[in-house]
């Protein structure tokens, strides 16, 4: 198994950042929590770079690394306190075109259909985000579909209320 190398790790980092980045606050809700998980996340892969099997598949294993980084984050934060509040300018899609109401509609739904949608929305495979999330592509294809009837209901009960 090769090392990958120096400048090949920080070109594959840069590939996937704004990506890890959403999927980090999809979890964390919190800037500055994303950019610890993140840093945290570069220094146990570039630790173990060796173990990645193909250039190909580094996307996937990294957005791993970075989930796991968060959810350890995540419980530690829980210990000290625990909010729902999401700023406006804290939300991973920088797109200004999208509404408040669709960011705060994504906020509702369970957090592994938010997370197999937005990985879908970053243009991953189903089999990448099944790797990602380490779950069989049919659980993907069922989250992604369950997050979008569920997208669907709150934004009509908004309209309607």
């Amino acid at each position: 198994m090769a090392t990958i190398h120096d400048d090949v790790f920080v070109s594959e980092i840069r590939s996937v950042k704004r990506t890890a980045f959403g999927v980090a606050f999809l979890i964390l809700k919190n800037t500055y929590d994303c950019e610890d998980a993140m840093s945290a996340a570069i220094v146990k892969a570039y630790e173990h770079r060796g173990t990645v099997k193909q250039r190909a598949s580094f996307r996937a294993w990294f957005l791993r690394i970075l989930r796991n980084e968060a959810y350890t984050i995540l419980r530690e934060r829980r210990k000290v306190f625990e909010t729902d509040e999401i700023p406006e300018a804290l939300t991973p899609f920088p797109d200004p075109a999208q509404s408040l109401d669709l960011r705060a509609a994504l906020m509702r739904i369970p957090e592994e259909q938010r997370n197999a949608l937005y990985l879908q929305q970053e243009g991953y495979s189903m089999e990448e985000i099944a790797d990602v999330l380490h779950v069989p592509v049919g659980t993907v294809k069922s989250r992604i579909s369950r997050a979008k009837q569920a997208l669907r209901k709150i934004l009509e009960e908004d309209d309607n209320a």
